[in-house]
């Protein structure tokens, strides 16, 4: 079996990021993400950690002016480095759901592996900073990602109040219907149906 690894470089006037994947991993992210946007970096972590696929990344970007070029920028990268880690589109799973409480906060994350682009972003918040990130960016970076790697993304945040948790619960969910739509349907450990 190919082993499903990509690295990609991208340069522009504003960020230089280095990215590698390795789809078949363990989740290890300690030190391999090196974002200086710290709760975008909390939120890369949680896919990782919820996916366990291993992820690299080290950006270098033009925040003194403004954070939104870095943050479309990485997800650019990170979409197209899926892509092109993925051989084989017909061995895998394609499609996956999760339901994912975090506290007070239920949200649903649905994912297709289409090959087509489309997302659908349903969260409710106030313009707000969450330690300097404007919360706005997300979507930003999600659009990137999901254009990126031509996927159908569909959020719903269906409850909650903490916007720290509804954030996160997107990203951990995402990274759980990563984990489930990339497994590979003739891996042994996927016989019996997807592993949690």
């Amino acid at each position: 079996m190919k082993k499903r690894i990509y690295e990609i470089f991208r340069k522009t006037k504003e960020s230089y990021i280095c990215c590698k994947i390795n789809l078949d991993g363990t989740g290890i992210y300690k030190n391999s993400i090196n974002i200086n946007l710290f709760f975008l970096k909390h939120m890369i972590e949680q896919i990782i950690l919820n996916s366990c696929i291993n992820f690299f990344i080290i950006s270098i970007g033009d925040i003194f002016l403004d954070t939104h070029h870095l943050v479309e920028d990485i997800g650019i990268i990170t979409g197209k480095v899926f892509k092109f880690s993925l051989i084989n589109k017909n061995n895998i799973n394609r499609y996956s759901f999760i339901y994912l409480p975090l506290d007070e906060t239920l949200t649903r994350v649905v994912i297709d592996i289409s090959g087509r682009c489309y997302l659908k972003f349903n969260i409710f918040f106030n313009k707000i900073y969450i330690n300097n990130f404007d919360i706005d960016l997300f979507y930003d970076f999600l659009i990137s990602f999901v254009t990126n790697f031509n996927i159908n993304l569909h959020i719903n945040n269906i409850y909650g109040e903490n916007i720290h948790h509804k954030i996160e619960s997107i990203f951990k969910a995402l990274g759980k219907c990563l984990k489930y739509s990339l497994l590979e349907k003739y891996n042994k450990n996927s016989s019996k149906g997807f592993i949690y």
